[in-house]
Parts: C-alpha cells; structure tokens; sequence
C-alpha cells in the first residue's frame, strides 16, 4: 500500500461534506437547544439526598394530587396517560442529585418509570409536565417543578420525620 497524503484526504472529506454544511449545522443547534435542561429547576448540589424512595406522606401527597392517574405524556409531550399511577418517581432524578420532595416528585405508572429512567428532562419535558398539571391539579397547589429542598424538607431528614 502506498502512502496516503493528509492534505488530500482532508480536502476530499470537505470537498463531499461542504454541501451538506447548511443542513448538518442547523440540525446539530435543534439536537442541542432540544436536549438542554431547564436552567435553574435542577438540583444545586450534586450531593444525593441520603431518602431514596418517596415514603410517608410525600408519597401519598405525589399521588393524591395526580389523583392517584400517570402523569406521562400520551403521545410525546401532549395528553395524558389514563394509566393508574403506581409508583412515585423523581422528576430530576435521584442519581444526578434531584432530591425526594414532593416538588421534584411525579406519578407514573410502570412503563413510564421505566422508560424515563434516570434521564435528566429537557426543557419541554418540564414545560409539558407543568401544562398538564394545570388541568388536573387540586386548586391552589404549585404545578411548579423544582428540584430544591425547603426548610421544612431539611427539617423533616434531621428528625426522621413523615414528611
């Protein structure tokens, strides 16, 4: 084999790419401005809240504000799942920091627990989600999605308490 020149290699790369520059660029800003998190509604510290799992009463609060009904989207973000809710899960999730209160706290039922997994929702994802709540949310409750703990959560981890 002989040797193969790099000028001419790149300059044959660019020559069959530079056609395709105004489509791959604008394509790669939408994947990206697509993707990006919500700014300012994900955990400050990426310290893991020491609770798990939603217990006591801000699993039950979780619930009964969805009113016990999936809150996953029906179809990409638009509808609502007519599953019966089954397990209460972290909007931003638990493994990259999001901590167990009833603020970052969402009603799924199985299959979309699990196809959530630990993903880290886009800014539509949480923009949809709050939509959504606005039509089915008891009067006067926050639709507000945060990833923050309040004084009265850090209290309720220091006493062990049922919050």
């Amino acid at each position: 084999m002989g040797d193969v020149d790099p000028g001419l290699l790149v300059n044959s790369l660019m020559a069959a790419f530079s056609p395709l520059l105004p489509w791959i660029i604008p394509a790669v800003l939408f994947a990206l401005v697509i993707a990006f998190p919500m700014p300012g509604r994900g955990p400050r510290s990426s310290r893991r809240d020491r609770w798990r799992v939603f217990k006591y009463g801000a699993r039950v609060e979780v619930m009964a504000r969805a009113d016990w009904r999936c809150e996953g989207a029906l179809f990409f973000a638009w509808g609502r799942c007519p599953a019966t809710a089954e397990q209460a899960d972290h909007v931003f999730p638990w493994s990259k920091g999001g901590p167990t209160v009833v603020s970052n706290g969402q009603a799924l039922c199985a299959g979309h627990n699990r196809r959530k997994a630990n993903m880290t929702p886009p800014w539509w994802y949480v923009l949809a989600l709050e939509k959504r709540r606005r039509t089915y949310f008891p009067q006067g409750a926050s639709v507000r999605v945060q990833a923050t703990m309040t004084d009265a959560d850090h209290a309720a981890r220091l006493r062990g308490g049922r919050r």
